[in-house]
């Protein structure tokens, strides 16, 4: 039962981000198919190592960045300004909270489009600002570091079939993903778009804190979608192997596709199909 002073859902549907949050929470996957022991994460200052993502094992607890790993490829320098201008005026920087104290006004931007219950099922809202940056950033490299979820993990276990010593992910596994894929569907891409506006500033500010001072958070963004535009379509059963503990894709070329690429494989063709008009429809905002 939501708290009492909890305002009613709003029909504009939940903010922008929302429907990079629900394809990263999409990737259940990445945080049940893991079992190793946390390690500690690298400060905001650097950039953050991926972490290690493999298959799935079900209820298992995600594994964070590994600091002997190598770095993940920094986004080439910009002298000027974004490759993606931003579709519309920001405020000014100054007038944004820090970002150790931004969690409390991004709620409230939040609650005033969703109730409180709705955005506690999906957001890791404790320095929501920084985990976003993570998440929307790591989409396109092979691994996301599963500490600095600004989503929660997808709910039910996976699901895979064993047979005659091969292993497949079962299309009933692909219905974990109903809801979140209805969410995406039902949001209003100019009511996203405007509010992502709103925050830029400090989205662009964790962004470069994250070891990228000359790279544009918007660029980042354009790339995150248009990598998964591209995920390919996989028809027939998805074929699994387990070398030790953890699932990996029997395909090596796709085990080794980006984060967002899996996601797109991992939630069923159909899904995908609607999750890739949903995505081309917020493009369309943001980039003008």
């Amino acid at each position: 039962m939501p708290p009492p002073n909890a305002p009613p859902a709003s029909t504009a549907g939940p903010p922008w981000w929302l429907v990079v949050l629900a394809i990263a929470a999409i990737a259940g996957g990445i945080y049940l198919w893991q079992r190793e022991t946390p390690r500690p994460v690298p400060p905001p200052t650097t950039a953050t190592a991926p972490a290690s993502e493999s298959g799935a094992a079900a209820g298992a607890a995600p594994a964070p960045a590994q600091p002997a790993e190598a770095a993940p490829p920094v986004p080439a320098p910009v002298a000027d300004g974004p490759k993606n201008p931003l579709p519309g005026a920001v405020p000014d920087a100054g007038t944004m909270p820090p970002a150790e104290r931004s969690d409390a006004p991004i709620l409230e931007a939040l609650l005033k489009l969703a109730r409180r219950d709705a955005l506690a099922q999906v957001l890791n809202m404790p320095d929501f600002a920084r985990r976003f940056v993570v998440t929307v950033d790591h989409l396109p490299r092979e691994r996301i570091p599963a500490q600095l979820s600004a989503v929660k993990r997808v709910p039910g276990q996976l699901s895979v079939a064993s047979a005659h010593g091969s292993m497949t992910l079962e299309p009933a596994n692909f219905a974990r993903y109903d809801a979140f894929v209805r969410l995406a569907e039902s949001l209003d891409p100019k009511t996203m778009v405007a509010i992502y506006l709103r925050f830029y500033p400090l989205l662009q500010q964790e962004y470069r804190a994250m070891g990228f001072p000359n790279a544009h958070f918007h660029d980042r963004v354009i790339e995150a979608i248009d990598d998964m535009l591209t995920a390919p379509e996989v028809s027939g059963p998805i074929r699994l192997v387990q070398p030790k503990v953890n699932y990996r894709f029997a395909d090596p070329l796709l085990e080794k596709l980006s984060a967002g690429r899996k996601i797109m494989i991992r939630i069923g063709p159909e899904h995908a199909a609607q999750m890739k008009k949903v995505l081309r429809a917020l493009r369309a905002e943001l980039v003008r």
